[in-house]
């Protein structure tokens, strides 16, 4: 991750930036490039770069088993929509694993044969694809739809100002009944005939 962040300010800082060039006066001319040079890549050793590969690889194997793992709890749920998709997860982290196999096994015949620009492009390769399988963990875990931060269930206590009058104006009042209501004859029958 820190290698990401070096990655974002040297594009950031990188290169032509305008500021203020000073002149012959000793004073500065505001608009002029200045030249700034950053180091561009990671300066590191070839074993630290061998074992940094490694401890990359070991990452990626155990978002591997996290995501087995949520997958278990989705086929559990009998969810399918959940299972398809971190299946999905799964599928394109153990590809991205296995590029990164392959990309360790190139770094290490350039470690061994001198290589620095190989050394460096696969050592790059495997950067990239361990954030790849960093952000495919966290997209299998939004599939199951947990979050990490979830400490229990809700809970909601109501007060009441004892103040306050408890008629509810939202209920309909009772309707008073009347017993004294009057009779009224009922209808003649609709036809002549009767059973």
């Amino acid at each position: 991750m820190r290698l990401h962040y070096v990655a974002v300010a040297v594009s950031l800082v990188g290169g032509v930036a305008w500021g203020q060039q000073p002149n012959a006066q000793g004073g500065s001319q505001p608009g002029a490039p200045v030249e700034l040079s950053v180091k561009q890549k990671a300066e590191l050793t070839p074993q630290e770069t061998v074992a940094q590969a490694h401890d990359y690889q070991q990452q990626m194997a155990s978002v591997i088993r996290g995501i087995q793992g949520l997958q278990e709890t989705a086929r559990r749920q009998k969810d399918i929509i959940k299972l398809n998709c971190v299946t999905d997860k799964l599928i394109q982290a153990k590809v991205n694993a296995n590029i990164a196999d392959q990309a360790s096994s190139s770094l290490q015949e350039n470690v061994a044969r001198g290589d620095d620009a190989g050394r460096q492009h696969e050592f790059t390769r495997l950067t990239i694809l361990n954030q790849k399988v960093q952000v495919l963990r966290t997209e299998a875990e939004n599939c199951i739809g947990e979050d990490l931060s979830f400490v229990g269930a809700a809970r909601v206590d109501v007060e009441t100002d004892p103040n306050i009058p408890h008629n509810d104006p939202t209920t309909a009042p009772t309707p008073i009944l009347n017993p004294e209501r009057p009779t009224t004859p009922l209808p003649p029958p609709a036809s002549p005939y009767t059973q």
